[in-house]
């Protein structure tokens, strides 16, 4: 994959995440977790009806997961070439944020208001197009480093960099993760939780609720072992 569309496809996650976000009632098109996190505050902090597109934004983002998942595997991926199936993908997922973008232009030339119905409607493309960018990265390795969220890209390089001023050689352990498909589920909720728990907790208590976490994780801590070889 040529290192300019990866950059590109970095480039256009983050105008759309940041264009979203301020022009669509604070919603992260591109950063699906992001929008867990404010939907957490704004349960701590009281819901108002600014609130509902960031709970809408949820279900259509992992719907639009699945469906461009079906998509690539009963017509992209019937032809055995890889790059066709990446260059499809990206032709489709041009073509859902140019959907956007055309609502866009549309209400701002008519005036409308942009109420909550408008702007899931405007905001529904994008999201569609960025959840397809978000599978690409998942079918296709090839693809190279996540280019919808930059913290882990960010860890990596740190860890490289450090490792490289003390001598020493770094490569990403990323591809060692294990598979489990039944552990993905729950560490979504787990996620999710965690977010209103954390925010309602914090509203409530203060940042002393951060003891909370610190204590979970130490008592995890003589658990983490390495599993018997088999």
């Amino acid at each position: 994959m040529p290192r300019f569309v990866i950059v590109m496809l970095a480039f256009v996650a983050g105008w759309v995440d940041a264009g979203s976000f301020v022009g669509l009632d604070h919603v992260m098109a591109a950063h699906i977790t992001g929008n867990l996190v404010i939907l957490a505050g704004a349960i701590a902090t009281g819901l108002q009806d600014t609130d509902l597109l960031k709970i809408a934004i949820l279900p259509i983002f992992f719907v639009a997961v699945m469906l461009m998942t079906v998509v690539h595997d009963r017509f992209i991926a019937r032809h055995d070439d890889p790059a066709r199936h990446i260059r499809g993908l990206l032709v489709i997922e041009s073509v859902l944020i140019a959907g956007t973008g055309i609502l866009g232009v549309m209400t701002t030339l008519n005036g409308w208001t942009l109420d909550f119905w408008l702007a899931l409607l405007v905001v529904t493309p994008v999201t569609f197009g960025m959840a397809l960018q978000n599978t690409l990265h998942r079918l296709y390795p090839i693809v190279g480093p996540a280019t919808t969220v930059m913290t882990g890209n960010i860890t990596q390089f740190f860890i490289d960099r450090t490792r490289h001023l003390a001598g020493r050689t770094s490569r990403s352990l990323i591809n060692d993760m294990p598979k489990n498909n039944t552990l993905l589920p729950i560490l979504i909720f787990a996620f999710g939780i965690g977010c209103v728990l954390g925010a309602v907790t914090t509203m409530k208590l203060g940042n002393g609720s951060f003891l909370v976490p610190a204590i979970l994780v130490m008592a995890s801590a003589p658990f983490a072992r390495k599993p018997p070889e088999k």
